[in-house]
């Protein structure tokens, strides 16, 4: 794959995935039970958001190749828990795309009513999809336009919002107590998921060394003001015991502060940010799919190469039908957020242990490597990864028993898939987990040289 993607190019991405419809639809919604709060919420899913950035900026580093999430997880520990933390990241990412295309359709209806909101939801997967199919520079153009619509119209909203805030409304600031507002943090995390999604495209990124570690810190600062702002002006606007049920607070708002044409702004403001999300997920997550076809993991045929684009088209269309498949089953963010979260949390797990055996299992290479964190700091990032992904865990399952069960399907399916397929390949004579190691260390090689 060719290096396509500079440092503009990787901030737009990063910034148009992490920045979806969740920030029109939660924090409203969490409001309603942590009040305002909700802002704290916010603010403790940014902290988890901090160290998946630090730890991804390291990665990117020393693994400058596409799904190098999988590369990384297999060479620092084994292929059984590189494959499943891309099962849980394949998984979830297939929800999240179905949830942000629902988002996407409920405001659609407001530009063109009476369409039927499966149909538009399946049909503006079916464009992105598409659209990457024509190789990453053609997606990182059209993410480009959509991230700079919707980031300029949050700006203002922002700027007036808090200029605009009614002080009375933020007292008290913690009215159902801290729980309430720590229990909001955990699907708060899902606004804030897909930092590590700049690591699936390292293969295309234009000196990765410097670009990862740069577009992570932008992309991030960018984002944690974004939300910060938004969730205080939907706080100080609307009366917090008035959020529950409101699935559009940041367009009542702006029918608060703004004239009556806003609300359409807003409203394509916010088909714009859906987009983007879909748009990079596709374009990061495929590679992921692409990396396990190519060790016969997932079946060969999905790592076929466009010779034109340079793109790996099987694996784009993979994951956009999984997507639509998810979309067809119907879901909503309230629903869905907390166990997408979870799933990200046993991958991030995966990861900080991985980042803790860098320093025994390639040495070398984190000598040489242009980004590099003190060996104090990388400890301590991994272990807080590690220990904040298990605090949300367990978060998560306490108020959300549900969603626990529904991880631990999704774990079960990937264990029995695994078993099936080592046994698939064992008789045609293939050891796949010889053959994985074999391929991660002929990737190793070629960025030692």
């Amino acid at each position: 794959m060719e290096r396509t993607i500079g440092l503009w190019g990787a901030v737009v991405t990063l910034v148009g995935f992490v920045i979806g419809v969740s920030v029109f639809l939660l924090p409203g919604e969490l409001a309603a039970s942590a009040g305002p709060g909700v802002i704290i919420s916010y603010g403790i899913a940014s902290i988890m958001a901090l160290f998946s950035c630090v730890i991804a900026a390291q990665v990117g580093a020393i693994f400058p190749i596409s799904g190098a999430s999988f590369v990384y997880t297999t060479k620092m520990t084994a292929p059984f828990f590189g494959f499943l933390m891309v099962w849980l990241i394949i998984s979830g990412v297939s929800m999240a795309i179905a949830l942000v295309a629902h988002g996407f359709a409920a405001y659609f209806d407001f530009v063109i009513p009476g369409l039927n909101k499966t149909f538009v939801a399946v049909a503006i997967v079916l464009v992105f999809g598409v659209i990457n199919l024509f190789g990453a520079s053609a997606s990182v153009r059209a993410q480009s336009l959509m991230v700079v619509l919707f980031m300029t119209v949050l700006f203002v909203f922002s700027i007036v919002g808090v200029a605009k805030i009614n002080g009375e409304l933020l007292i008290p600031f913690v009215p159902n107590g801290y729980g309430a507002v720590l229990l909001a943090a955990v699907p708060a995390f899902f606004s804030y998921s897909g930092f590590l999604m700049i690591v699936e495209i390292g293969g295309e990124i234009k000196n990765p060394s410097r670009t990862i570690p740069w577009s992570l810190l932008i992309s991030f600062l960018l984002v944690w003001l974004c939300y910060t702002a938004v969730s205080l002006v939907i706080v100080g606007h609307i009366p917090w015991q008035e959020l529950a049920g409101n699935d559009a607070p940041v367009a009542t708002v702006a029918g608060i502060i703004f004239p009556d044409w806003a609300i359409n702004v807003i409203t394509i403001t916010i088909l714009a940010a859906s987009a983007t999300s879909i748009n990079g997920i596709l374009l990061g997550y495929s590679r992921d799919v692409y990396v396990l076809s190519r060790v016969r993991v997932l079946p060969e045929i999905l790592s076929r190469i466009s010779k034109k684009h340079g793109d790996p088209y099987n694996s784009v269309i993979f994951l956009t039908v999984t997507s639509i498949i998810a979309v067809l089953m119907g879901a909503k963010i309230s629903e869905y957020a907390t166990v997408i979260v979870m799933a990200l949390m046993v991958s991030q797990l995966v990861l900080g242990v991985a980042t803790l055996r860098l320093p025994k299992i390639m040495p070398v290479a984190l000598q040489k490597a242009e980004f590099q964190i003190a060996p104090f700091l990388r400890v301590f990032f991994a272990l807080g990864l590690i220990v904040f992904s298990s605090i949300f865990l367990f978060i998560g399952a306490q108020g959300s028993p549900v969603s626990a069960v529904v991880l631990g399907l999704i774990l079960l399916a990937g264990v029995i898939y695994y078993l099936l397929r080592k046994n698939f390949m064992a008789s045609r004579d293939i050891n796949m987990e010889n053959w994985v190691m074999e391929h991660i260390e002929e990737n190793v090689a070629m960025l030692d040289d």
